[in-house]
């Protein structure tokens, strides 16, 4: 069912009340603006499928009482830019969550795993494949979009119950809370204005003292792109933020010397970029933003500690059907080794029962590794 007016969607909306789980997804574009405009949202129960059109109805708003209701799970595939999206339309966050895309790995299914080979393994059905660049802001839809559209969401639900089935059986089901609890946190979905730099490419390629430039310009930026709903490379560019901190332009003669920036600023623009590099000349060491790097920041002797405590993980990924990568990945050893104990998330919940508590007490003399019957293993030390 195709819902294009308020009415139809008060009464959908009434007719799955309390429903125990509704799967959705989304369509949206965002090639020409900042903000994505939502163009569809694709929703399933036990036994109703239908698509909102947003473009039509009124009051998308109205659907975040859904959203908000405990009594119902909402089932997504690797949902956070739908998630997002959601709540920047409808005011709530969509809470409780399950992403099957998020509990795959736990079944021994790969890491990011998509949605058609999900559907294949978990349902036996092998999905069509549509056109990427479709532009689903035409109107009206066609009858295949509508179909493929929903095939987005009619096999989530299935896939939801086999999912939660199979990790009750294996005891892994309350692993997630944690992950889906995160995922219905309304901070997850802003960044802080102090970190809009880091969106901007090569900028560690800068020294400190120019980062702060960098960061100035990067929240000017995203103010005039939200504000004109403009992609922020049409406001400006990465590669000219970057020239612009490295030359510290005085004048807006100098900043025109800078190839392109002729073609993107006006002469206003010009002199408040001027303006902020002053600025930020004057910025003392402690207001200059940190360079992005690695978790570790580790040494020879912490890179080859990880690589033999890799071995472990990959032991014990295997007795529990995992992917290494699920337990730990190397820069999260190499933090380790480097002496981190805390913001790793191998030292969180059931990662750290698993192999967590292992490798800090290997790392801390406590136990040691040896080859047993050819495999690797700890043993306590004296």
């Amino acid at each position: 069912m195709l819902i294009t007016n308020d009415q139809d969607l008060r009464q959908m909306l009434d007719k799955i009340d309390g429903c125990r789980a509704l799967a959705i997804d989304t369509e949206f574009m965002r090639d020409k603006t900042y903000h994505p405009l939502l163009c569809l949202v694709q929703c399933a129960t036990d036994d109703e499928e239908f698509i909102i059109d947003p473009l039509r109805v009124g009051d998308i708003r109205s659907l975040g009482r859904v959203l908000a209701d405990e009594r119902t799970v909402k089932v997504f595939h690797a949902g956070k830019q739908d998630r997002e999206l959601l709540f920047n339309y409808c005011g709530v966050a969509a809470k409780p969550v399950f992403d099957t895309q998020t509990a795959a790995p736990l079944l021994g299914m790969p890491q990011q795993v998509g949605y058609g080979t999900a559907v294949e393994t978990l349902c036996g059905v092998k999905l069509k494949k549509l056109d990427s660049l479709t532009d689903w802001t035409m109107r009206p839809l066609t009858s295949r979009q509508i179909d493929y559209s929903l095939d987005d969401v009619r096999y989530l639900i299935p896939m939801y119950d086999k999912m939660r089935t199979r990790l009750e059986e294996r005891g892994r089901l309350r692993w997630l809370d944690a992950e889906f609890a995160a995922m219905s946190d309304p901070e997850t979905f802003s960044k802080p204005e102090s970190e809009l730099w880091t969106k901007v490419k090569k900028g560690n390629s800068l020294p400190r003292r120019k980062l702060v430039h960098v960061q100035n310009i990067a929240v000017w930026r995203e103010r005039i792109a939200s504000k004109r709903d403009i992609p922020r490379r049409w406001v400006l560019p990465d590669e000219l933020v970057i020239e612009i901190s490295r030359i510290e332009p005085t004048t807006t003669q100098e900043l025109f010397r800078i190839r392109g920036t002729r073609e993107k600023l006006t002469s206003s623009m010009a002199k408040e970029i001027v303006r902020l590099v002053e600025k930020g000349k004057d910025a003392p060491p402690e207001e200059w933003p940190s360079k992005t790097k690695k978790r570790h920041g580790g040494n020879g002797s912490s890179d080859a500690l990880a690589d033999v405590m890799m071995g472990l993980v990959r032991i014990r990924a295997r007795e529990n059907d995992l992917a290494p990568q699920v337990l730990a990945v190397h820069d999260e050893l190499v933090a380790l080794a480097a002496g981190a104990r805390s913001g790793l998330d191998v030292l969180e919940g059931w990662r750290y029962e698993i192999v967590g508590r292992e490798l800090v007490e290997f790392l801390e003399g406590r136990e040691g590794l040896k080859v047993e019957r050819g495999s690797l293993t700890t043993v306590p030390l004296e």
